[in-house]
């Protein structure tokens, strides 16, 4: 009889990458085998399930949630898994090695032979280290966004380097910023949105984009309350010891756009208090004209969503208005450029996206906040998990450069949790503008005058009812009741 052929050697490593311990059963050595696949087992099938539990359309988000509050209460666990991982992967580097050598046999083979397996074999071993790689990239990048501290602003000025304040009686001002677990105990968590702007030529950061998001925990119920970038004269939090910030000049009031408030609390941690103190100033400042608590806030630049846009591969957008601009410029120091976005549903990349989110060459400010809010939940809308996990490093990257936010991260799996009780079709978005559509053709107005310089003032006490109504009632009704148009209505977005 013919002497019996010996397995192949790259093919029993190869069999090993895939799955350690299927090269020693090809060889024919069972006793390892069992070894290496019963640790395959025991690693892959449990890990496989989580991933499937949490990524597919069969999980459930509250499990995402419960799955990730370890690692955002203790991101220190990302460094065991590393640890898992490396060991990973020198258990199936020697699964690999194993199975050639047990293939290969005693014998030594000469070099024309033995010089391609050995180069097979060198590219498994690096194919199945750059599986490992990736992981641990990956793993590194969430190490670095867990413990990223985002409500540190490179802007904000040292409270050594400013006056003390004190109130009228004399007292000295220590301000400091509010703590607040994930959600109050009763009632709504409210989140300030802003999407700051410092293009060429401006004076200072500017928060064009102002957006609260209100969400009852219980029920999901989400309101969302647009605030003009072009306020003037916005009250100030009375009893507060900013209140009387500007003297005469605005009594009780900000008399500069409301937009630049961020940038000019930055500069007073004397009145308004760390961290952050240009955060602050506008959550509390904003909470008071809406009549609610701001409990958290979070700013992205407007600029630093190229990345974000371009990584997710783009968004749809339906575009009811062409926006066109012979001359357009995307950055500081960049060469203008023609802007051309026609009507209809558009797919727009990053730098598109921005342009049509920021130019002003179309419409006015409402229209363009408008834009702003709809490309913003175009994103949101669009992402899906296996491209944020493809391009998660580059999202890292771009989060942690431009986004800025009071959210602790241990919370996130909370807010995770809310997106099953989320429901799109009914959010009650109230855009206080001057001319605000659910007025047209009265007298009734957001506003109660304007200044010399035709900017806008808000009606305070107005904007806290409607604030105070359509946070009290269901979302549709609280939608009928305030003649609004539905969220859908306005955005047209692309599933």
């Amino acid at each position: 009889m013919p002497p019996a052929r010996r397995p192949n050697p790259f093919a029993a490593a190869a069999l090993s990458a895939i799955v350690p311990g299927a090269g020693q059963w090809y060889v024919g050595n069972r006793r390892r085998a069992k070894v290496f696949l019963l640790v395959t087992v025991l690693v892959v099938v449990p890990a496989t399930a989580i991933l499937f539990a949490m990524f597919s359309t069969l999980g459930t988000v509250s499990f995402l949630a419960t799955a990730i509050r370890p690692f955002t209460d203790h991101p220190n666990l990302l460094g065991a898994l590393l640890v898992v991982n490396v060991a990973l992967l020198v258990f199936r580097a020697v699964a690999v090695v194993d199975a050639f050598l047990a293939a290969r046999g005693p014998r030594v083979r000469g070099g024309a032979t033995a010089t391609p397996m050995v180069a097979g074999l060198a590219l498994l071993l690096v194919f199945t280290a750059y599986q490992h790689y990736w992981v641990g990239e990956r793993n590194l990048a969430l190490y670095d966004a867990f413990t990223h501290d985002y409500n540190v602003d490179p802007g904000q000025v040292d409270i050594t380097d400013v006056s003390t304040t004190t109130l009228p009686d004399g007292t000295a001002v220590t301000t400091t910023a509010p703590h607040s677990d994930a959600f109050p105990e009763e009632g709504r968590v409210n989140v300030l949105l802003l999407g700051a702007d410092s293009g060429e030529g401006r004076e200072s950061l500017r928060t064009d984009t102002m957006v609260v998001v209100s969400i009852d925990p219980d029920t999901g119920w989400t309101a969302m309350f647009s605030i003009p970038r072009n306020l003037r004269q916005v009250p100030l939090p009375p009893d507060h010891p900013a209140s009387n910030w500007w003297g005469d000049a605005c009594p009780g009031c900000y008399p500069q756009l409301v937009n630049l408030l961020y940038a000019d609390g930055l500069t007073r941690p004397d009145l308004w208090g760390g961290p952050n103190s240009g955060a602050n100033a506008i959550k509390e400042t904003i909470g008071y004209l809406l009549g609610i608590d701001i409990h958290y806030y979070a700013m992205v630049d407007m600029v630093g969503f190229i990345a974000v846009v371009d990584a997710i591969g783009g968004i749809d957008i339906e575009v009811p208005v062409a926006v066109y601009a012979e001359s357009y410029s995307y950055s500081p120091g960049e060469a203008e450029t023609v802007l051309d976005i026609p009507a209809g549903v558009q797919h727009l990349d990053g730098r598109t996206a921005l342009g049509y989110a920021r130019s002003r060459a179309q419409g006015n400010d409402f229209d363009r906040m408008g834009r702003q809010r709809c490309v913003l939940q175009a994103i949101a809308a669009q992402t899906d998990p296996v491209t944020a996990i493809r391009e998660f490093t580059t999202l890292v990257d771009v989060i942690t450069a431009n986004v800025f936010t009071d959210i602790p991260i241990s919370t996130v799996p909370d807010f995770i949790g809310l997106l099953e009780k989320f429901d799109p079709d009914e959010v009650v978005s109230v855009r206080y503008m001057p001319d605000a559509p659910e007025f047209a053709g009265t007298a009734t107005s957001y506003m109660s005058g304007w200044t010399e310089e035709r900017y806008p003032i808000p009606d305070r006490d107005f904007i806290a009812q409607r604030t105070a109504t359509a946070l009290s009632l269901p979302p549709l009704q609280a939608i009928a009741t305030l003649g609004l148009q539905d969220l859908e209505d306005v955005c047209a977005i692309s599933p």
